[in-house]
């Protein structure tokens, strides 16, 4: 008798101890997944928000290549003079400007 109660109390030290470390790894496996988990979200994030900068990027590239031809169009006097009379109603020397809706 005396066997079989060391032999019951080894038994439920094993369970405690097997239960206790399966709580622990199923904490740690827990809070790995949950970091994962994290990161995996930020990554998708900033894909995203380097798409969007990508296009707006493009876009900006696009805006400075028609602000360069605006550049070079205003260094011509010819091209000025044509400017101001169509968007600020400027007239020239004997010429009266005639406002057409």
């Amino acid at each position: 008798m005396a066997r079989s109660k060391t032999y019951k109390r080894l038994r439920r030290k094993r369970v405690k101890r097997i239960i206790l470390v399966t709580l622990i790894c199923l904490g740690i496996n827990s809070y790995v997944l949950y970091s994962v988990g994290t990161i995996l979200s930020d990554v998708y994030d900033m894909k995203n928000e380097n798409k969007k900068l990508s296009v707006k990027l493009n876009e900006m590239k696009e805006e400075e290549e028609v602000l360069k031809s605006e550049v070079n169009k205003l260094k011509d006097p010819i091209y000025i003079a044509k400017y101001a009379r169509e968007k600020f109603l400027y007239s020239g020397d004997n010429e009266y400007i005639i406002r057409m809706k």
